[in-house]
């Protein structure tokens, strides 16, 4: 691939829409996530954090959040990459600002670069507040 494609993106709003669509399965519906917005770039899941969440110390797991910040992530991506793309993550920083209790998670996936010869290219957020977006299901 010349280096004058490699910054090409696709912007797979089939892709953004179908994952909106799809009802929670797999890992999602095990710990009640749900995908709330879906678009070109930018993927936000959430869950509503109960006593199933938490560890021995009363805290939601660092697992739990880690897990929607990194399908967030990777979903935003997926929506600028063709159909038959799929992205793995590499490598993962993550930084815990408070701990959570109970309440809406929103992980709010937004790619910050893309590069298709497959360098990092998203960035998953944890925003602890409740905000807009549909009902979980």
């Amino acid at each position: 691939m010349s280096r004058e494609n490699e910054h090409v993106q696709v912007r797979n709003v089939r892709r953004a829409r179908a994952l909106l669509e799809a009802p929670p399965d797999g890992w999602m519906e095990t710990l009640g996530a749900w995908i709330s917005e879906a678009e070109p770039g930018r993927v936000v899941l959430e869950l509503v954090a109960g006593p199933q969440h938490r560890h021995g110390g009363g805290v939601v797991q660092g697992g739990v959040i880690t897990q929607i910040a990194d399908a967030a992530m990777g979903m935003s991506l997926a929506t600028l990459q063709d159909d038959d793309t799929w992205n793995t993550t590499i490598e993962l920083k993550i930084n815990f600002i408070r701990p959570a209790i109970e309440g809406r998670l929103r992980a709010v996936g937004r790619v910050i670069g893309f590069r298709r010869a497959g360098a990092p290219g998203g960035q998953g957020l944890v925003d602890l507040h409740a905000g807009p977006g549909r009902p979980g299901p």
